[in-house]
Formats: C-alpha cells, structure tokens, sequence
C-alpha cells in the first residue's frame, strides 16, 4: 500500500483491506468510490461517486461511473465546487459537503491493486452515437482500501494526461506549488508524488494491464441503471 511519508492515510473503516482481497463484487454491482483527504473524520467533506462494477478480482478494481450520476462533492463554503475557490486559497479555506452531477459523458475507471494511482478511460461524444477515444487520465492516489461495498483512496493533486495519440503530459503542476505554500503537501510528499507519476507514465509505455487496448473497446451493459448515492436525502438537506 502507498502511504506518502508524514502523511495520514484516509480513515476508514475496521477491516478494511487491500484490493484484490476477496470477497469481490460481481459485474454490475454497486461499489462507491471515496476520496477522503488525510485526516478525515466524520462529517468532513469528501468525493463519493456510486459506480457499477465492471471487473473486481485479484487484479484490481475496474468501475463504471455513468453520465447523469449524482454524487457526493467537496465544494466551497458558499456551495460550489471547490475549484471555484482560488487557487492561493485552494487548501486553506473551509470546504464544504455538496451534491453534483458527474458532468460529460461516462467515465471507466481501473485501480490496480498496490498503485499509487488509478485510470480513467474518457470518450468524447459524437453526433452519430459512437464512442471517440479521448485518452487516459492518470489520477495519483494512495493504494484503495475496501470494504465489501465501498473503496477508499485519498488524492495526490498531481495528475497525469495521455492522449489518444499517446501523448503525455502533467497536470495541476501549479496546484502542487500552491499545496507546498500552503501546507497541504510536504516537499518530500511532493517529490514522491513525482516519482508515482513516473511509475504510471512507465505503466502505460510498458503495455500494462490498466493501458490494455480491450478497455478502449469496452461499453457498459445497457441494462445498467444509474446507481443511487447512499444518503443523497440527508446530504441535500443539510
């Protein structure tokens, strides 16, 4: 499990364990995915989308988040979303618990056990219905842990773009210096974090499971429904 040194993980319940330790969950089954940051307690803010279940065994996780779904969001103090917040301000200000709807169109997601990082496939949209391969969005995280129904993973701020074209590029380099100033990161955090980037650009050059061209083919179910967000009532009425 990847742990950025002086870092908390992202709380979670007892018991939780590692992907790719069963039991696992069967194609079209419910799992929400958090993004807690380190520290959290009960109550804090954090991102919670309910996906289905694509493939969940010893390989890792693999999740559809649909288009239309409702999910649980950090968001400002005055409600929205927290990129609104500037960024000198970004991880200093009070953020708050929010409900938006996933924007685009869907999204796959691969978390391969013991990676500091997950993948999200994207497509663009097109006006005769077909799916255009947009590329690959490298999310840098702590290794998940799971419960039965739900996985855990704290963000890195750092991502990594490639494109259809296998192009590659850094993202949120900016937000990474302003995390350092304003204590969100450690320079040594940061440099590690460098290094995970490193390991998921070598990933995807190698071929790896996670870049396998089947996923660029892949649809979901069209019996699938949007999952539900568990608590959306009490979250709306806060």
């Amino acid at each position: 499990m990847s742990i950025l040194p002086h870092s908390t993980p992202a709380a979670v319940p007892e018991g939780a364990r590692p992907l790719g330790e069963g039991p696992f969950l069967a194609p079209g089954d419910q799992i929400d995915w958090h993004y807690r940051a380190p520290g959290w307690q009960p109550g804090d803010p954090s991102t919670i989308s309910p996906m289905r279940v694509v493939r969940d065994d010893e390989r890792g996780l693999v999740a559809w988040l649909a288009p239309g779904t409702l999910q649980e969001a950090q968001g400002s103090a005055t409600g929205d979303r927290v990129r609104s917040i500037p960024l000198e301000r970004r991880w200093l200000d009070h953020r708050t618990r929010i409900v938006e709807e996933w924007w685009g169109g869907g999204s796959l997601r691969i978390a391969p056990v013991g990676a500091a990082w997950s993948v999200c496939l994207f497509w663009k949209p097109a006006d005769d219905g077909d799916w255009r391969f947009d590329g690959w969005y490298v999310n840098l995280e702590n290794a998940h842990l799971r419960t039965d129904r739900d996985t855990y993973s704290s963000d890195h701020i750092l991502d990594v773009w490639i494109a259809a074209d296998r192009t590659v590029h850094l993202k949120d380099e900016d937000e990474v210096v302003a995390a350092i100033s304003q204590g969100r990161l450690t320079r040594e955090q940061a440099a590690q974090i460098e290094r995970h980037a490193g390991a998921a650009i070598e990933s995807f050059r190698s071929g790896e499971w996670p870049f396998d061209a089947e996923w660029i083919d892949w649809r979901p179910d069209p019996s699938w429904t949007i999952p539900a967000l568990r608590g959306l009532d009490e979250l709306r009425g806060a």
